[in-house]
């Protein structure tokens, strides 16, 4: 089972590098997949959108649906989007995997965790049940590689960044959780961030 990790927040650079390290893998005649997952999922998403139409509901918590979920439903909606998550981690990352695929995970289970962490705003979460699972997952991958800038750069390659200060903070918490590699993209190329990984990558070998 090979699952190359690279987390971190939007426009960091991890769309860019993985699909660079995938052409490398390519000509070097490995079987590679690109796997990527958002926030909410299938029947989290279909809910989210029909909050968005109920007053009691909207709010910037998730930017993304523009809806906040109250104190006394958060521990709920942290289920449900554990849960819905789980289908698009097994059949995008793990069945890929097994069947001998090396498998490029841009965005996995911290992703999520963070994402569910800001949007329910829950300083605690990472402690809860749910969340041990997504940070055993992505402590199960092959290599682990955290991807973050500057957040004014991030801000100047994304229109998506939401919580910026402390996304980030929740990011570094994990990294160091999960003893990932860091790569500060803010000041290099993409070429230079490549080989970076393609080295740290033959170290572990």
């Amino acid at each position: 089972m090979v699952i190359l990790y690279f987390f971190g927040p939007d426009g960091s650079g991890k769309s860019t590098l993985t699909k660079e390290l995938a052409k490398q893998f390519h000509k070097q005649g490995y079987k590679t997949k690109l796997s990527w997952m958002r926030g909410s999922h299938t029947f989290t998403s279909l809910t989210a959108k029909i909050l968005t139409k109920l007053d009691f509901f909207k709010g910037l918590e998730n930017p993304y649906y523009n809806i906040r979920i109250p104190k006394n439903l958060r521990r709920f909606w942290q289920l449900l989007e554990f849960s819905s998550a789980l289908p698009v981690i097994i059949g995008r990352f793990l069945i890929p995997s097994l069947m001998g695929y090396w498998v490029l995970a841009d965005r996995y289970t911290l992703d999520l965790a963070v994402w569910i962490c800001l949007t329910t705003r829950d300083q605690g979460f990472f402690e809860k049940l749910e969340a041990k699972v997504l940070i055993m997952l992505a402590e199960k991958t092959e290599a682990k590689f955290y991807v973050k800038a500057d957040v004014e750069v991030l801000k100047s390659r994304t229109e998506k960044l939401y919580f910026p200060q402390e996304q980030l903070r929740l990011y570094d918490k994990l990294a160091q959780r999960v003893k990932a590699c860091t790569i500060d993209t803010t000041n290099q190329s993409v070429n230079e961030v490549l080989q970076e990984v393609i080295k740290t990558l033959k170290t572990m070998n």
